[in-house]
């Protein structure tokens, strides 16, 4: 497993809410568009995880951490 990448990619499903919209959609065809490989096993292990809540999250941190043109809501 490569750590990294599932950091990379949580952190991105907290501070990036476009990047969170469409991993609710397809999180394999979200990491492909952003460039994050991902092994099936991490993304079989990620795709357990509830993303929308991820939003909550996004919520309860600063603005400035999160990605620029992110609204939040999502």
């Amino acid at each position: 497993m490569s750590q990294k990448a599932v950091e990379l990619v949580i952190g991105r499903l907290i501070t990036d809410d476009q990047f969170r919209q469409m991993a609710c959609a397809s999180l394999t065809d979200a990491c492909f568009k952003v460039g994050l490989e991902l092994t099936a096993m991490e993304i079989a292990l990620l795709s357990r995880m509830e993303i929308k809540s991820f939003a909550d999250l996004s919520r309860s941190i600063d603005p400035g951490l999160r990605r620029a043109g992110c609204s939040v809501g999502n």
